[in-house]
């Protein structure tokens, strides 16, 4: 089969997780033998855009096979009002038309152009698409508020999403309110078709595909859904289980990831000081200090002894070797994280390690813990309210109070080789949507207009004059001067 995948980025220049699962997809494929190419944006800008050629090799096999990098020549293409590019979409078309594929999978829109499924089926090529995040259902990404760092609850709407993306610079004091509005909704539309055009839509969980519904004011039952969790191979050896908790030892908690106000470590800090136990609960934190005002405070709050346990902090990991930190030797993972997780590769990661987990109430968490409790109560999980500080302080209390609660966590754990699931089930799992996707073919759309890709262009040249006419004080880039004698 010939397979184009298609993300926003691809290792080595971007190492996200969207882009490392295209490039594991990508390798396993081409080791099983299908022919496989790559289309994936870059933060490389050429004026004129251009693609360029590289090629990446299985590491395991040496299957070599071809990348194509969509170069954009215009400015701040990641913004949410450069979501559609007409330069992109002739780059796609070259590449459709040069290595004519079977099947196209889009990981991803951004930085590319969010007619990728509906220009493969211009092409007579049929599209699954992944949903790995909730971008197609926000202006800013992530939906989590610039002003409060909380997740957003509300439906992509102009009220008040418009507002909250005009946090992020570069702000476009140019554009009408009233072209904002129709610009939101023209983005939304395209999204939500090129989900009712691909052939099947991959999601890691049941949760995750719901909240893009939600999000996106879809029927869910209109989605062709097939959920098919990540995979990857995670060599790591489950370290002897802490002693439990008594007079002689604390209980370890342990949290990874990136030191970022979305993974809630203040939370964390917050329940200690709630739940002041002193030195009979320790908290280990591995994390890279991405935002470094955020991490000053958090290491500013644990100097303090929240609640007058101790807290540690041992900076950036690999997460290939995360049985070799100091987090692995623990009794709990415990997460704070304000996102909806589509899936939560970090409980893939705790559950190999032999470690129960804390987790917030909220996306794909819910639906795996339920599951794991179902086959084994109480599961391997305790859950808490998303956010709420207290809720989670409630969580830590019960585990210090009730002694056989985490010996029943740990027996629920799964064997470690059953704990995550493999790359080679995902990629099982992948196929058979593509074989869908085959069956049921292309959908028929008409042609572009051909002054429609002209107009767009030209919209692009404009929106990048006026930006470069405007101050960086209109833009948002820098603080607005106070003024002042």
């Amino acid at each position: 089969m010939r397979i184009l995948i298609v993300a926003h980025g691809y290792p080595p220049e971007l190492v996200g997780g969207t882009e490392n699962a295209a490039a594991a997809l990508a390798r396993a494929l081409a080791a099983r033998g299908h022919e496989v190419g790559v289309f994936a944006g870059t933060l490389e800008l050429r004026s004129p855009p251009e693609l360029s050629r590289a090629d990446d090799v299985d590491p395991l096999t040496g299957a070599r096979f071809p990348v194509w990098r969509a170069h954009r020549g215009d400015l701040y293409f990641d913004h949410w009002q450069k979501s559609n590019s007409a330069h992109v979409r002739a780059l796609f078309r070259e590449v459709l038309a040069d290595f004519l594929p079977d099947v196209v999978h889009v990981h991803h829109w951004i930085r590319l152009t969010r007619d990728l499924v509906a220009t493969a089926a211009r092409a007579g090529v049929p599209a699954v698409a992944t949903l790995h995040d909730l971008w197609s259902t926000c202006l800013i990404a992530f939906r989590v508020r610039p002003d409060t760092k909380e997740f957003c609850e509300a439906p992509l709407a102009p009220d008040p999403c418009i507002d909250c993306a005009n946090h992020i610079p570069p702000r476009t004091p140019w554009v009408p309110r009233e072209q904002l509005v129709m610009e939101l909704y023209q983005r939304r539309a395209d999204l939500v078709r090129e989900l009712s055009l691909a052939r099947a839509v991959l999601a890691p969980s049941v949760a995750h595909a719901r909240t893009v519904d939600l999000f996106l004011g879809r029927n869910p039952e209109d989605m062709p859904l097939v959920v098919v969790p990540p995979g990857r191979e995670l060599p790591l050896r489950r370290p002897e289980p802490l002693a439990a908790p008594g007079e002689m030892q604390p209980l370890v908690l342990a949290a990874w990831g990136h030191l970022a106000p979305l993974k809630g470590y203040d939370l964390l800090l917050e329940a200690l000081e709630i739940l002041g136990a002193g030195d009979r609960v320790q908290l280990e934190i591995a994390g890279g200090e991405v935002d470094a005002e955020h991490a000053a405070s958090l290491h500013a709050r644990a100097d303090r002894r929240p609640g007058g346990s101790e807290v540690r902090f041992h900076g950036p990991f690999d997460a290939a070797k995360l049985d070799r930190e100091p987090v692995s030797q623990a009794h709990l993972m415990v997460s704070g994280t304000r996102a909806h997780e589509s899936w939560g590769m970090v409980v893939d990661e705790a559950l190999t390690l032999g470690l129960p987990c804390v987790l917030p109430r909220s996306g794909a968490f819910v639906e795996r813990a339920a599951e794991a409790a179902a086959r084994h109560a109480p599961g391997w999980a305790l859950l808490y309210e998303r956010g709420d500080a207290h809720s989670l302080a409630a969580a830590l209390r019960r585990v210090l109070d009730e002694p056989e609660l985490l010996g029943a966590l740990r027996g629920a754990l799964p064997p470690a080789e059953l704990a995550a699931p493999s790359l080679m089930a995902h990629v099982d799992a992948t196929l058979k949507a593509y074989h869908v996707a085959l069956e049921r073919g292309a959908p028929v759309l008409p042609a572009v207009p051909w002054f429609q890709e002209r107009m767009e262009a030209a919209a692009e040249r404009d929106w990048d004059r006026r930006l470069a006419q405007s101050s960086g004080e209109a833009l948002g880039l820098v603080p607005e001067s106070k003024g002042g004698a």
